[in-house]
């Protein structure tokens, strides 16, 4: 029987109505960018300190440089961890949803001990240089690897190098200081509990005022080796200091990724290497609900997709259509790396006489890293969005029909939304029939298989039609425009390996890496029932609680976590913004016995 189902076009409609104009609306959105508010970067980071195969959790907050609320016009966020030696440990590309954006990064055992730097920015903060980037300083102890000369002294040189109190007692390490929060108050069901207790988290309007916002929750252990490292900066603190910086614009060079990332290159002739103008790049991220972009490129040769879909591939296809490909090359533009030779990095050094706390932490990380797979973060599910035609698409799942050798004949025996004829000129041509059963429709369909625009579709006629999925049928009562040119309807094809672009010739597509936002995820919480005694998976967290993404709209909110095996006390740590802008910071400490 004959299936209607609405299949997921993701982003084809917002490429086809304006690739036209696109690039006269970029060239225009650098001379009205400057009317945009500058912006600025807080980052809340779970700790200053991590061990080699510990998680480094963060959550970024894009701001309006004016008001201090979040802001709406930088969709993509970058954050990036570097070393004093200039080598980048990872850089991650972050989606931003009304300012907000969070990830996370799995400290690798392969890089040393030492001092190193999180960097976060946005493009349109690019324009200010690095000095309006938000930095935090981030000690990393490797204990895998012998050679510790970065970061060990010995005990007793502290007064003649100067090491600013490096080795307080450890009774002074063990009392840090509560911070408390004009806006918000924080309890919990009791301040000392047992192992795998349940912990309840309630958050309170303390004024007498809307106080609904956007926060993110850290509670974390600390230990003797966390009070040597360089303490994070509160969003208060920040908020104080950035009042008093220079935020002028200097002149625009990156546009702001106002409506998602922006992937951006040249189209080049051959022959000479001269840029092509005026010529029409498609775009295609082959995934299940693939995304296609056509951009024309300018007088410089340049052209620029918009992406604010989320995928999951690491490659894209470029293609040149109307044009022998032949006679082209794609460069993609690389993420450009920037001078960070002036950063000024923290001088964390330990001595010997942590070697038993060290050690201790160490052996539980291992543990935990023993059970990782059980404790997995989970992806969220991605939203899904309607097709741009509506409920005008006839799917036909080939295993539901009597199967056919060829593309050809399965269009004459099966699909009865669209035909196969040759136009004057001889060729082939696939036909959507009109929703309206008098008119027939003079304009050939486009024709897009796994996400890939078909410019000869002979390529499709003798493809065996048993290593086709199903075939999607669009058809309206208008044309659709793809580029400059129009066609009486879609046909959409997905094969069961999603691979026909492998049939199609070498030199007529062109393969890129991308470099994509992180996934949205839901980090792990262990869940404990009343009887923990069949429970024999080891617990020895020393993250307890990591929610990056707390909407506190009510007076009063409850979050419920578990403790582990892992006694010591642990940090409470809130930050956050109201929707008016005020800063919130918060720190408490309940321990664990």
């Amino acid at each position: 029987m004959k299936k209607r189902i609405i299949v997921l076009l993701i982003g084809i409609v917002s490429s086809l109505s304006y690739a036209n104009a696109q690039s006269n609306a970029i060239a225009t959105a650098f001379n009205r960018a400057e009317a945009l508010p500058q912006e600025n970067m807080f980052v809340h980071v779970n700790a200053s300190l991590f061990l080699a195969g510990e998680s480094l959790f963060y959550k970024t907050y894009c701001l309006n440089n004016e008001t201090n609320t979040l802001s709406p016009y930088s969709a993509i966020a970058y954050v990036v961890l570097i070393g004093e030696d200039q080598n980048v440990v990872f850089k991650h590309k972050v989606k931003l949803e009304s300012g907000i954006g969070y990830g996370d990064f799995i400290i690798p055992v392969t890089i040393s001990s030492g001092n190193y730097k999180l960097i976060a920015y946005t493009q349109w903060m690019r324009n200010q240089g690095v000095s309006s980037f938000y930095k935090i300083d981030i000690s990393i102890i490797n204990p895998f690897q012998s050679n510790q000369e970065t970061i060990l002294v010995d005990k007793d040189v502290n007064q003649t190098n100067n090491l600013n109190g490096l080795l307080n007692s450890k009774a002074d390490n063990e009392n840090p200081q509560t911070i408390e929060s004009q806006f918000l108050d924080i309890e919990t069901n009791q301040k000392t509990f047992n192992k795998r207790a349940k912990v309840s988290l309630t958050l309170k309007n303390k004024v007498n005022q809307n106080i609904s916002g956007n926060y993110s929750i850290s509670v974390r252990k600390t230990d003797a080796l966390d009070k040597l490292a360089h303490s994070a900066t509160s969003s208060i603190t920040y908020i104080s200091q950035k009042s008093n910086s220079d935020q002028s614009l200097k002149e625009v060079n990156f546009l702001p990724e106002l409506r998602g990332e922006l992937i951006s290159g040249k189209l080049l002739r051959v022959s000479d290497d001269s840029p092509a103008p005026n010529e029409k790049v498609a775009l295609s991220i082959q995934q299940h609900d693939f995304i296609l972009k056509i951009s024309n490129t300018n007088q410089d040769g340049v052209f620029y997709f918009n992406i604010d879909e989320v995928y999951n591939k690491d490659t894209a296809v470029l293609q040149v259509l109307g044009k022998d490909n032949k006679e082209f090359k794609i460069i993609l533009d690389d993420q450009v790396s920037m001078n960070y030779g002036n950063l000024d990095f923290g001088r964390f050094k330990i001595s010997s006489i942590y070697k038993n706390d060290l050690e201790q932490r160490s052996i539980y990380n291992q543990i935990e890293n023993g059970y990782f797979d059980l404790k997995l973060n989970t992806l969220k599910q991605i939203d899904t969005v309607q097709p741009f035609f509506g409920d005008y698409f006839a799917t036909y799942y080939l295993d539901d029909y009597t199967r056919f050798n060829k593309i050809q004949e399965t269009f004459v025996e099966v699909v009865k939304d669209a035909y196969i004829k040759k136009d004057n000129d001889q060729k082939f041509n696939f036909y959507v029939n009109s929703l309206d059963p008098y008119e027939q429709l003079e304009k050939p369909a486009g024709v897009i298989v796994d996400g890939i625009f078909l410019q000869d579709v002979e390529d499709l006629l003798e493809y065996d039609a048993r290593r086709v999925k199903r075939i999607g049928i669009a058809r309206i009562n208008t044309n659709f425009i793809l580029g400059s040119k129009t066609f009486g309807g879609l046909i959409v094809i997905e094969t069961v390996d999603g691979d026909f672009s492998q049939e199609l010739p070498k030199d007529r597509l062109t393969q890129v890496n991308l470099f994509k936002p992180q996934l949205k995820k839901m980090y792990y919480k262990k869940t404990y029932t009343n009887d923990i005694t069949f429970d024999r998976i080891p617990d020895y967290r020393n993250q307890l609680l990591w929610e990056p993404n707390v909407h506190f709209k009510s007076n009063e909110m409850v979050i419920d976590f578990f403790t582990s095996d892992n006694t010591g006390r642990y940090e409470i740590s809130i930050e956050g913004f109201t929707d008016e802008g005020y800063p919130v910071s918060i720190r408490d400490f309940i321990t664990v016995e």
